[in-house]
């Protein structure tokens, strides 16, 4: 049918959807969205991520920036082994005093996951010691940690894995009991935030 007077027909909508199996892991995609929940009202927020796996999920929720110069928050995603150091002391003289920086880094049990098998990337944090070196070397340089949560926890895992075989052995209802307490544990603060998959630091720039 022919469109009568002056109506126009809608144009096209493209859009472009990632399938399941393009995704970033879940504990990623979720440690991002509490980011925004930090840096969503920032202004371009300066941006180092070294993991092209995660570039796209990051451009879904921050429209951010690669300059860190005079920056006043900052999300650094995956420090690496190699050049943590003088990537810490980029960010450290970059950012102005009192903005906030929001670190995601994986621990060793995200080694585990069959998503990262391909991700070239050789995290600080996946090395026994190495967030603890991070830690200490933030403090050294002017900044102090205010939060430091824990993704996909241990405690989340193991019910995860009795919720499956309770369901195996017949009994679905308990399986869904201990599913949704693995929802309710799946971040973490305190000491078992270290038995986790992802690390999510919240860090505040207090001095230069």
């Amino acid at each position: 049918m022919k469109p009568r007077g002056n109506l126009r027909m809608p144009k096209r909508t493209v859009i472009i959807t990632h399938t399941i199996v393009d995704l970033a892991p879940l504990e990623y995609r979720y440690a991002l969205d509490a980011a925004m929940s930090v840096l969503g009202c920032e202004t371009a927020p300066a941006i180092l991520c070294h993991v092209p796996e995660l570039e796209y999920e990051v451009c879904q929720r921050l429209n951010g920036s690669s300059e860190w110069k005079s920056a006043t928050a900052g999300l650094w995603i995956e420090p690496l082994g190699s050049t943590w150091i003088s990537e810490l002391e980029r960010i450290a003289h970059g950012l102005i005093c009192n903005a906030q920086l929001v670190i995601l880094a994986s621990r060793p049990m995200a080694n585990l996951l069959s998503e990262r098998k391909s991700w070239t990337a050789e995290p600080l944090g996946t090395h026994p010691g190495g967030l603890p070196k991070l830690y200490r070397a933030l403090s050294r340089s002017g900044f102090i940690l205010e939060k430091s949560y824990g993704i996909h926890s241990i405690l989340a895992i193991s019910l995860n894995l009795m919720s499956r075989a309770a369901a195996r052995c017949g009994r679905p209802d308990l399986g869904d009991r201990l599913q949704f307490a693995a929802r309710l544990r799946y971040c973490t603060l305190g000491p078992l935030a270290t038995l986790s998959t992802l690390a999510l630091l919240f860090v505040r720039k207090i001095s230069r």
